[in-house]
């Protein structure tokens, strides 16, 4: 949940950790790109301290929040700002909205990855969405320049703009997490640098290109190309044939995959296809 919590202390199921000061998220809230005309889905929205201050920028707000107790408390707390729609639900099944809308929380760590894929992956996804996440999963998420590229940060990129836009300490929390965490945006791309009928094959071609922990891209990469494509890529986007797939950068990824789309013959889209659905779970 992403709010204050007032001097109690909630068992962290799932990761849960209160933002500790009222004036973290007020700061938080002024980082982001909300505007009077902006609808914004908060998940989490816990005791509302992160709520009121997207209500004062913000032109509605939908504070989603699976705890009956704490909904309670939002309900009589919001109940004169019509600017407010308490949703006592699980986000996870929650239908998302039908018209634009911006997303705001501090989500559970331990169903991060599942929450942005639910946001990523929505029939209309955010614009913007700013997600306090534990660190480790800021930087897997946001790849280069704060990290190294992932397999997770490859598959989004494409369609999303990602920044790893604050860093938190432990003790902004209540109770305090063994971890570090960060406020992570994600700004939907307004033109995408993948079509949207090329998705499942770009997915299935970044898949296959992380093959087995350890492999190099020229081990990765070896049913997509034949030996003499893969070295004049490997010569015309600058990169190694003998470096881990996590050293290339999107750019270079982005330019592997716009090649295969064009070059591969019928077998080696074949021998990509269905990586996606064959990773480890």
């Amino acid at each position: 949940m992403f709010g204050q919590s007032r001097g109690r202390s909630a068992p962290p199921a799932l990761g849960q950790h209160f933002l500790r000061r009222g004036a973290l998220a007020a700061s938080l809230v002024q980082q982001t790109s909300v505007t009077r005309q902006d609808l914004v889905l908060e998940i989490g929205a816990g005791e509302g301290a992160l709520t009121r201050p997207l209500a004062a920028r913000a032109g509605r707000v939908l504070a989603v929040e699976v705890d009956a107790r704490f909904a309670a408390v939002l309900r009589e707390q919001f109940a004169a700002d019509p600017r407010v729609e308490v949703v006592e639900a699980d986000f996870l099944r929650l239908a998302l909205p039908s018209e634009p809308y911006k997303v705001a929380g501090n989500v559970p760590f331990a169903r991060t990855a599942e929450i942005v894929r639910r946001l990523t992956e929505a029939w209309l996804p955010p614009e913007d969405a700013y997600l306090v996440v534990q660190l480790e999963a800021a930087q897997r998420i946001a790849g280069a320049p704060v990290a190294a590229e992932s397999l997770a940060s490859l598959r989004l990129k494409p369609w999303w703009h990602i920044e790893l836009a604050r860093r938190l300490g432990r003790r902004d929390f209540e109770p305090p997490p063994d971890v570090d965490a960060a406020m992570l945006w994600l700004a939907r791309r307004p033109r995408p640098l993948v079509d949207p009928e090329a998705a499942p094959l770009y997915r299935d071609f970044i898949a296959a290109g992380f093959g087995r922990r350890g492999q190099t891209v020229r081990a990765s990469l070896g049913g997509a190309f034949t030996h003499r494509q893969l070295a004049r890529l490997a010569h015309d986007l600058r990169f190694r044939l003998d470096a881990r797939p996590s050293e290339l950068s999107f750019d270079q990824w982005l330019g592997l995959f716009r090649a295969f789309a064009l070059l591969a013959a019928p077998r080696a889209r074949q021998a990509v296809h269905g990586a996606t659905a064959r990773l480890p779970r």
